[in-house]
């Protein structure tokens, strides 16, 4: 630690990790279009999208779940009537080579709604 090996560590892990939010976030819009509000800063290895209409967050995640895609639904962590229905959605260790493929899947099961 005392030769900066670790904060040269967390500089590159800031860089990959900003890198993989700003490719997730770029295929969703492309992919998706309207359909999600992004929400988070820009940092951290998560990021929420929220359905702009009201859909139901916890049958899509089962549906996709059923294609390999693991989503956490956002409803499920209210504890208020007043909940939101989207997503939490991990890109921490997930490569940016991957994230077309994972959104187009997700495009694909909201489009059996």
């Amino acid at each position: 630690m005392r030769e900066g090996h670790f904060a040269r560590h967390l500089r590159r892990m800031r860089l990959l990790y900003s890198e993989r939010r700003k490719v997730l976030v770029e295929q969703l819009r492309k992919a998706l279009g309207n359909t999600f509000e992004i929400h988070g800063a820009e940092a951290g290895m998560h990021l929420t999208a929220t359905f702009r209409a009201n859909r139901d967050d916890v049958a899509v995640a089962e549906r996709a779940a059923a294609q390999g895609l693991w989503l956490w639904p956002l409803s499920r962590s209210y504890v208020t009537k007043n909940i939101r229905k989207g997503f939490v959605l991990g890109y921490g260790n997930v490569a940016t080579q991957t994230m077309p493929t994972a959104v187009e899947k997700l495009r694909s099961v909201l489009a059996q709604d």
